[in-house]
């Protein structure tokens, strides 16, 4: 069902796996007609993107109704597998790159991110400053985006440790919705911060993916791993199928780099929102509250 020996190492900033065909045509047509089929999603975001998310109550029925959909999620929700991308990412990205302070031991199957409302205070108290021992669960969604659908540069929360894409449709290129990878315009390559949303004026454009059937991309969510999607035009063209999925710690990742640590610090909001959209930056300095 998954050929991951078909992910090759990009150049990029930060450790990138690309591979075409690594869902079988066949499969990711079944696939576009299941998430078709679903009669409800859980949330629209981002101007246009309709998802079912793992853990909701339309996720457990779309799941049980949706034979391929399910394989497929038993296979990304599994210790084996997960243990398979960590072994290509060591393998692939050795000297000279990010590394995850704490290795996870355990795989938690049925954690999933909580959609829930915070401000920063509450963030933090929840998260804590102890960041030994992780445990390292999946979060994965299923979704199509119509016209409008954008995704503004950012690097992803501070619990994730990989995040990967999987194109179920064919996106001409003049029609947008591709995943870029962005840096920062320095000289150096690192900083001694990263901010989760930089300005699109701090940034360039590294790499871009045009949506192709079967396409898979994985990447390590390194302090710089910028990305977004350019905003997506729905003419002539089929919506946009795909499904967005991380392995995250139920702990803030401590990522090293040339052995130089960098710890995540919060930034401080009194306004509650969903812990996804919380701004946040890496420092060589250790969180302190």
């Amino acid at each position: 069902m998954l050929k991951i020996e078909k992910l090759k190492k990009i150049k990029s900033n930060f450790p990138v796996l690309v591979g075409s065909n690594v869902i079988p045509k066949s499969i990711c047509k079944t696939l576009i007609k299941e998430i078709s089929n679903s009669k409800s999603f859980d949330d629209m975001i981002m101007g246009g993107r309709s998802r079912i998310n793992k853990g909701s109550k339309n996720f457990n029925s779309y799941i049980k109704r949706s034979k391929t959909s399910e394989k497929l999620f038993k296979v990304f929700n599994s210790k084996s597998f997960y243990k398979k991308i960590e072994s290509i990412f060591k393998k692939n990205f050795k000297d000279g790159s990010w590394k995850n302070s704490n290795l996870p031991k355990i795989f938690n199957q049925k954690k999933f991110t909580i959609k829930k409302k915070l401000n920063s205070s509450e963030l933090q108290k929840m998260l804590g400053n102890n960041y030994s021992n992780p445990k390292v669960n999946l979060d994965i969604d299923f979704s199509v985006s119509k016209g409008g659908y954008r995704l503004r540069p950012h690097r992803d929360d501070i619990t994730r440790l990989y995040n990967f894409l999987i194109y179920l449709t064919d996106i001409p290129k003049k029609n947008g919705g591709s995943l870029t990878i962005y840096k920062k315009k320095a000289k150096k390559s690192l900083r001694k911060s990263f901010r989760r949303f930089p300005k699109i004026s701090e940034l360039e454009i590294v790499k871009e993916f045009t949506p192709k059937q079967g396409t898979a991309v994985f990447f390590q969510s390194t302090p710089n791993s910028y990305h977004g999607v350019k905003r997506f035009i729905e003419k002539n063209c089929s919506k946009r199928f795909f499904i967005y999925g991380s392995y995250a710690l139920n702990k803030p990742v401590i990522w090293k780099f040339n052995n130089i640590p960098y710890y995540p610090h919060i930034i401080k909001n009194n306004k509650k929102m969903l812990t996804s959209f919380h701004d946040a930056n890496y420092l060589t300095i250790p969180t302190t509250n």
